[in-house]
């Protein structure tokens, strides 16, 4: 039962990682395979932490470093969107930051 949960996060965070290196072009693309990689990664130490029989408490405080995460990863997007129309990482040249 683990290891079929394993393999599953696994192949999940294995294609989170394709499509992060496919979409790389689009910010929010981009953002939305993170979270995934980081709900899988979740997934992951949740099933260890429940085979090894401990406490939850280092999933709640993961839980809120990638919710923060999200939180800055989305606020630069509306603001990079303002700036320049569109969510294009190739037209946005890091010395305007």
């Amino acid at each position: 039962m683990f290891m079929n949960n394993f393999y599953l996060s696994l192949t999940l965070f294995t294609m989170s990682c394709f499509m992060f290196s496919i979409f790389y072009k689009h910010l929010l693309m981009t953002l939305i395979s993170l979270e995934f990689m980081m709900i899988n990664t979740l997934f992951n130490l949740y099933l260890s932490i429940m085979m090894l029989n401990l406490n939850m408490y280092n999933n709640s405080f993961f839980l809120t470093i990638s919710v923060c995460e999200s939180i800055i990863g989305l606020s630069l997007l509306i603001h990079m969107i303002q700036l320049t129309g569109n969510d294009y990482l190739k037209s946005l040249s890091l010395l305007k930051w």
